[in-house]
């Protein structure tokens, strides 16, 4: 019997995975590691493992890829053999440190989409039980909120939703699993946590409660800037392959054989359209790819001179003023 349960939350950047994880840490769910701090693009929190996403990082880079990719490949996990190892490792490292120690925790990056098989294998390895949750948000609103936070073309951002949202579904299969509406963890947070607290093994807070009426609060000052109707939705997805069919059956029931069966064929069709595309068009995208990794480099390697420097001229003004207070000068 396992005595350690991982909660793995999945879901495309700003589909809400933020609010239900911290939803879970208000009702008893550890957060394991450094968090990421608050920005402006959240200001309620991020509530992200920074470990998590520095391994899932490094594993995309390895393979020439960064997290608002639309081509990254569905065995990401397993195609630079060295990366894997490392990233492997490092999984295990974190479980075993921050993760074994705790009752019930989550884990909450996006990127875990497409990482999860690796944290699958090492909580197979560690004994520990894994579970999933599945945030599933409107995808233009999603789209939307890319374009205001990172100036993300549109339609990038609904491609992006929908091989995230695939890469979820399918990576989950065979585990125990729940989807939660962003729409009624904002409308009805009671109702959206029931199966999630019944996947977790952890009580439902009463809405009258204390905690349950701090539940409230938070999310209802969750912040939301864009909002659609899944009619707005289907009007405009047209363009977009599979992308209405996805989110239609990501609020079904996903465990079906028959929504299973679309969820494989939308992916079929992605595979195929990406195959297509001209050479050309890959190379460039590589391309891109390389000088944003390159400009991501130079710009750590900067903050990190930067840092150093003034390390030293706060070491220099300790010392300055050690030398004053000696000498009895300190004004």
């Amino acid at each position: 019997m396992h005595d350690t349960r991982f909660v793995a939350v999945l879901g495309m950047h700003r589909s809400g995975t933020s609010a239900v994880t911290r939803a879970l840490n208000m009702i008893g769910v550890t957060l394991p590691g450094e968090l990421m701090h608050n920005t402006q693009h959240n200001r309620s929190g991020h509530w992200e493992a920074l470990e998590a996403v520095r391994i899932h990082d490094a594993l995309l880079a390895a393979n020439g890829y960064s997290w608002d990719d639309p081509f990254i490949p569905h065995d990401i996990c397993v195609r630079h053999s060295d990366a894997s190892a490392t990233a492997q490792h490092d999984i295990a490292q974190f479980l075993a440190t921050t993760v074994s120690p705790h009752q019930v925790a989550a884990l909450k990056d996006p990127r875990i989409c497409h990482m999860l098989p690796l944290w699958q294998m090492a909580c197979q390895n560690a004994q520990i039980a894994p579970c999933a949750i599945i945030m599933v948000r409107n995808p233009l609103e999603v789209a939307a909120s890319l374009t205001a936070r990172d100036h993300m073309p549109f339609s990038t951002g609904i491609q992006l939703w929908l091989r995230y949202m695939l890469a979820a579904e399918r990576n989950t299969r065979g585990m125990p699993r729940v989807v939660v509406s962003y729409d009624q963890l904002v409308a009805d947070w009671q109702q959206a946590l029931a199966p999630v607290c019944g996947l977790i093994g952890l009580s439902l807070p009463d809405a009258e409660s204390t905690l349950g009426r701090q539940l409230s609060q938070f999310l209802n000052q969750n912040e939301r800037h864009h909002t659609f109707s899944d009619e707005t939705l289907a009007s405009q997805a047209a363009p977009y392959h599979g992308v209405y069919a996805c989110y239609t059956q990501s609020l079904a029931d996903i465990n079906e054989a028959e929504s299973q069966r679309i969820f494989d064929a939308i992916q079929h069709q992605i595979n195929a359209d990406d195959a297509a595309l001209p050479a050309a068009i890959h190379e460039l995208m590589r391309y891109h790819r390389r000088q944003a990794h390159h400009e991501i480099a130079t710009l750590k390697a900067e903050i990190t001179w930067r840092a150093g420097i003034m390390d030293a001229q706060a070491e220099e003004i300790m010392w300055r003023k050690s030398v004053m207070v000696g000498h009895n000068l300190e004004p």
